[in-house]
């Protein structure tokens, strides 16, 4: 079997994701990847948290 460098890439992120605790299972797959099925992930509620905070908008201080 060979993998394509694009393939190479994917696996690679998602186990990036994994190693950094960014991700977690959500104990179902995907059946309709043309392939066989693949198992489904979602960003941990921590990290949903702390992207929320980084993207609050603290108001300017004034002169």
């Amino acid at each position: 079997m060979t993998i394509t460098s694009a393939g190479a890439l994917q696996q690679n992120f998602r186990r990036l994701m994994e190693q950094q605790e960014l991700v977690e299972e959500t104990g179902e797959s995907a059946c309709d990847t043309g392939g066989r099925p693949a198992k489904l992930y979602r960003f941990r509620h921590h990290v949903l948290d702390e992207t929320a905070v980084a993207r609050t908008k603290l108001p300017l201080a004034r002169a």
